[in-house]
C-alpha cells in the first residue's frame, strides 16, 4: 500500500513536470511565430507588398521600427525560454533595450505633442503609442524574468498587463473600434499584426515561469488546476458570440432582439454543460480521493498491527532469552558443585595411585575421568559467557597490568602436550617488556582457544607461533599457523554463534571463536582473521596497553579507579 503511495505522488509530480514542459514549449512556439511575422513585414516593406505591411486596405500599417522591436522582444523570449545562464541574462538585457526604445518612442509622442505639436507629422515612421506601450511592459516584464520575492510579483503583472493590452486591441480589431487602434491626430495606429504579435508574445511571457503566479494556479496537476483548464476556455464563447451577434445585426440578417435572445440561450446552454463536466471530473477526483484516504487508513491500521505485533513478540523474545539465562544460571550452578565434587575426588584418587604400586592402569582411567568433568566445566562457562553476550551485556573484566610474554608462554604450555603428540613446532617471539591492560584468566582464555584450534588443524610437522608487537597505544597479539587455511566464504561466520566448517563441525562447540571475540570486545580491541588455503591461518587481537605506559591516553574509567585507589 505504501508502495503505490509513493508511485501516486511521483506520477502527480511527472505530470505537474509535464504541464510546465508544455507551457514553456508553447511560450518558445509564440516568441517563433512572432520572430516569423517580423521578418515577413521587413520583406514586405522591401518588396512593397501592401498585403504583408498593411493586410487590408484602411488598417495602419505596421512600420519596421515596430517589425524589428516585436522581433527583438521575440529573440528575449527565446533566450530566456533555455537553461543556459549566459543567455538568459542576455535576454534579459535585450528585454531591457526593448522597455528603453519603447519609453523614448512614447516620450517623443508626448513631447511632439505638447512642446511642439507641429512636429508630429514630422516624426512618421515610428512605433504606434499602442505597440511601444504593449512593448514597454514586455521589456520590462522579460526584464525581471528571473526575478525573485517581489520582483517575481512585478513581473507577472507586467505580462498580465502586456496581455490585457493586446487582447483589448484585437477586440477593437473585431469590432472595428477606431477610436482603440487608431491613433487621432494624423490617423497613424496599430496595425492588425503588430497586435497579433504583441498577443503572441504576452502569451508567450506569461508562460515563460509557468510554476510560479496565476499560471501556476491554471497549469496545477490538481483538481484546482484541473477545472481552471476546463472552464478558461468557456471565456471565449461570450467574446465569439457577440462578434458573430454584431456581424449579423450590421448585415441586417437578424433582427437585434432575436438574435441577442439566441446568444444569452446559446451562452447559458454551453455554460452549462462546462459547469456540468467540470462538476462531473471533480466527483470523480473526490471518489478517488476517497478511496486513496481509505487505503491510507488501512495502510496506517495495518502498520499499528504490525508494531503491536513486533511489540509482542520482542516482549516475548526478551522473556525467552532472560528464561534460557535464569535456566543456564540454574543448571550451571547445580552442575558445578558435583563437578567440583568429582575434580576434587580425582586429584585425590590420582595422589595416592602414585603410592601404590601397579596402579598404572586405574591412574589413566582416574586421569580421563578429571579431563571430561574440566571439559564439563569449561563447556558450562562457555554457555554462560555465551547467553550475556546474546543479551547484549558486555562480560565483566577484571583488568590489570599482566606481563605479555608470561600469558603467552603460560597458553603454550597448555597446548604443549598435544602439540607434541603432533611433531608440532611451537615458537614464541613476544618482547619481555611488552605489558598489556586485562583480565588475566580471560585473555589466557582467549589464547588457548587461538591456540587450541592452530594445534588442533595444523598437520604433523607444522608449525604454530605466537608474536607481539607494539601498534600506537595498544598491542598486536598473532596467532599464526601452518595449516590448510580457511576458505575465503567461511572466514565472514567465524566469529558467529554455534558456527562451525562443515569438515569441523564435530570437533567443538562453535562457541569458542564467538566467546575470545566478545572478551577481546569488551578489552576495547578487535579479533580478527587473515587465511588464504594451503598457506595457513593467523587471528590477531588488540590489547591497550596499561595507563602508566602511556600517562597522556589515560582512559576515563582507568583514570577514576587509581583516584580511588589513591
Amino acid at each position: 500500500m505504501a508502495v503505490e503511495g509513493q508511485v501516486e505522488v511521483e506520477g502527480r509530480d511527472e505530470r505537474q513536470q509535464q504541464l510546465w514542459r508544455r507551457a514553456r514549449a508553447l511560450a518558445t512556439c509564440a516568441a517563433a511565430l512572432t520572430l516569423i511575422l517580423g521578418l515577413a513585414v521587413l520583406v514586405g516593406w522591401a518588396a512593397d507588398s501592401r498585403v504583408l505591411t498593411q493586410v487590408r486596405p484602411g488598417f495602419p500599417a505596421m512600420v519596421p521600427m515596430t517589425a524589428l522591436g516585436l522581433m527583438f522582444t521575440a529573440l528575449a523570449e527565446l533566450a530566456l525560454g533555455t537553461e543556459r545562464p549566459g543567455w538568459r541574462r542576455a535576454g534579459s538585457l535585450l528585454g531591457l533595450a526593448v522597455a528603453l526604445q519603447a519609453g523614448l518612442v512614447l516620450a517623443t509622442y508626448v513631447w511632439s505633442t505638447v512642446a511642439a505639436p507641429g512636429l508630429l507629422r514630422e516624426l512618421g515612421g515610428r512605433t504606434s503609442p499602442q505597440t511601444a506601450t504593449g512593448l514597454l511592459l514586455l521589456g520590462l516584464a522579460l526584464a525581471l524574468r528571473d526575478a525573485t520575492g517581489r520582483g517575481s510579483r512585478v513581473f507577472q503583472a507586467l505580462a498580465l498587463s502586456a496581455l490585457g493590452v493586446s487582447f483589448t486591441l484585437l477586440l477593437a480589431y473585431t469590432f472595428q473600434e477606431r477610436r482603440f487602434y487608431e491613433f487621432d491626430a494624423y490617423g497613424t495606429g496599430i496595425a492588425v499584426h503588430s497586435a497579433v504579435g504583441l498577443m503572441l508574445l504576452a502569451v508567450g511571457a506569461v508562460l515563460l515561469r509557468p510554476e510560479r503566479g496565476f499560471v501556476s494556479v491554471v497549469l496545477r496537476a490538481g483538481a484546482g488546476g484541473m477545472m481552471a483548464r476546463r472552464l478558461l476556455p468557456a471565456l471565449l464563447l461570450p467574446v465569439l458570440g457577440v462578434l458573430l451577434v454584431d456581424r449579423a445585426i450590421r448585415q441586417e440578417a437578424l433582427d437585434p432582439r432575436l438574435a441577442w435572445s439566441l446568444l444569452e440561450v446559446a451562452q447559458t446552454v454551453v455554460l452549462a454543460f462546462v459547469v456540468w463536466r467540470a462538476a462531473a471530473r471533480l466527483n470523480t477526483l473526490q471518489v478517488e480521493q476517497q478511496r486513496s484516504e481509505a487505503r491510507s487508513e488501512d495502510d496506517a491500521r495495518t502498520q499499528r498491527r504490525l508494531a503491536q505485533e513486533n511489540a509482542r513478540l520482542h516482549a516475548r523474545a526478551e522473556e525467552a532469552s532472560q528464561a534460557r539465562e535464569d535456566a543456564l544460571a540454574v543448571v550451571s550452578h547445580d552442575l558445578k558443585n558435583p563437578l567440583t565434587t568429582v575434580r576434587l575426588g580425582t586429584q585425590l584418587l590420582a595422589r595416592r595411585l602414585q603410592a601404590t604400586p601397579g596402579a598404572q592402569g586405574l591412574q589413566q582411567q582416574v586421569d580421563s575421568i578429571d579431563r571430561a568433568a574440566r571439559c564439563m566445566q569449561d563447556l558450562i562457562h562457555q554457555l554462560l559467557d555465551a547467553a550475556r553476550l546474546d543479551a547484549g551485556r558486555e562480560l565483566v573484566m577484571d583488568r590489570m597490568p599482566e606481563p605479555l610474554e608470561a600469558l603467552t608462554r603460560e597458553a603454550l604450555e597448555s597446548v604443549a602436550s598435544l602439540a607434541t603428540e603432533k611433531n608440532l613446532r611451537l615458537e614464541h617471539t613476544v618482547a619481555g617488556e611488552l605489558r598489556v591492560f586485562c583480565d588475566r584468566p580471560r585473555i589466557l582464555q582467549v589464547l588457548a582457544n587461538l591456540l587450541g584450534n592452530a594445534v588442533k588443524f595444523t598437520p604433523r610437522g607444522g608449525t604454530v607461533t605466537v608474536s607481539a608487537t607494539r601498534a600506537g597505544d595498544s598491542v598486536r597479539v598473532s596467532v599464526r599457523d601452518t595449516g590448510p587455511g580457511i576458505p575465503q566464504a567461511d572466514q565472514a561466520h567465524l566469529f558467529k554463534r554455534h558456527w562451525q566448517a562443515r569438515d569441523t563441525a564435530e570437533q567443538g562447540s562453535g562457541l569458542g571463536l564467538y566467546i575470545a571475540c566478545g572478551i577481546v570486545t569488551a578489552h576495547g580491541g578487535q579479533l580478527a582473521v587473515a587465511s588464504d588455503e594451503g598457506a595457513g591461518t593467523t587471528f590477531t587481537f588488540t590489547l591497550p596497553l596499561p595507563p602508566g605506559d602511556f600517562p597522556c591516553l589515560l582512559y576515563p574509567s582507568d583514570a577514576a579507579d587509581e583516584a580511588r585507589s589513591v
